[in-house]
């Protein structure tokens, strides 16, 4: 196994994201101060949590800027290195949960209860309120290149929205709650987990759903691979790889079933610009595979608590994973991949 370099945060962790350039890595625990790494490792900045817990984090696409957000219902930003604050500013109370940069960095989304705010990303001015949802708002995803386009999730399914529109500009309800929802590289796709067992991919061009059951758990771990060739799935301890090319994407096609959890996959993350899948479960075991050519995952480490996220850095030669214990680690990677 490659050596790797370990950190504890003073609870579960949440979520570990790099920063677009790959300089800094932030790590949320669910209580407690959100910590940032630079690209080696090392420790730089605590930065507060939030009154009744943290929420989620997002970097800016193209600065080294950091923004956190918990139940306080609260959006502050960092730039990094230094840690100074830039902006903080409140939203009315309720369930929040989600915060996301747009892809130019010019505006920021917030779900907070059955609202989700699109606010100007220098300002912090509220620029829209999209209110139109069933129950809270789960989770959000903006359109990866066009930069006001949203997709929210609830009790539902997933909406689709435009700044600047009133009502959603497309709806795909299957008559269920979804929990998270993904939009794939291209655009062309936006996959939903959902409150059974199950997942729902949409084919955003077409207007043309598919279900896909048969899951252990709700599904919760999803990845798409390059621009949207592949998409990983986990909802048990087997990983099922679906092709999501061609006119009609998986329908009709048998899946890819990658076996080598004991339980269940909590955590998956495609190494950027290659083939190479990571995985993490409630087994403890972050795994690393090459569906294409090895049957077999190299095991990269073994935990004594579950994993909770497993993420790779821009340039594909970090792989950062945190554990249900507080525990964050950064693997170098690069020669261990070369050499398989």
């Amino acid at each position: 196994m490659p050596e790797a370099l370990r950190h504890e945060l003073s609870d579960y962790v949440l979520d570990l994201r790099w920063s677009a350039q790959g300089r800094f890595l932030a790590a949320i625990p669910s209580q407690g101060a959100i910590v940032v790494f630079d690209a080696l490792g090392a420790k730089l900045r605590e930065l507060p949590g939030h009154v009744g817990g943290n929420g989620s984090i997002a970097w800016h696409p193209r600065q080294d800027i950091l923004t956190t957000y918990g139940q306080d219902a609260v959006i502050r930003s960092y730039s990094l290195p230094a840690g100074n604050l830039v902006q903080a500013f409140s939203l009315e109370k309720g369930w929040a949960e989600r915060v996301a940069w747009n892809p130019s960095g010019t505006m920021l989304a917030a779900c907070v209860g059955k609202k989700l705010h699109v606010l100007d990303g220098v300002s912090g001015e509220i620029r829209q309120v999209f209110s139109e949802h069933r129950s809270t708002v789960s989770d959000i995803v903006w359109h990866p290149s066009n930069a006001d386009e949203i997709a929210s999730v609830c009790d539902g399914g997933a909406q689709l929205w435009k700044v600047g529109t009133e009502r959603p500009i497309a709806r795909f309800d299957w008559g269920g709650a979804s929990l998270r929802v993904y939009w794939s590289p291209d655009g062309r796709w936006i996959i939903t987990g959902d409150q059974t067992p199950s997942v729902h991919l949409y084919d955003v061009r077409a207007d043309y759903p598919l279900h896909i059951q048969g899951f252990q758990t709700k599904v919760k771990s999803m990845a798409w691979q390059g621009s949207g060739e592949w998409l990983a799935v986990a909802g048990g301890p087997d990983v099922t790889l679906w092709p999501c090319s061609g006119k009609t994407g998986p329908e009709g096609v048998n899946p890819k079933q990658l076996n080598g959890h004991s339980a269940e996959v909590t955590a998956l993350d495609f190494k950027p610009e290659g083939t190479y899948l990571a995985s993490g479960g409630r087994d403890g075991l972050v795994l690393l595979w090459r569906h294409h050519q090895a049957k077999q995952p190299a095991v990269i480490a073994r935990s004594a608590v579950p994993i909770s996220v497993v993420r790779w850095s821009p340039d594909g030669e970090t792989l950062a994973f945190g554990t249900s214990g507080g525990q964050v680690l950064l693997f170098k990677l690069a020669a261990a991949v070369s050499s398989r």
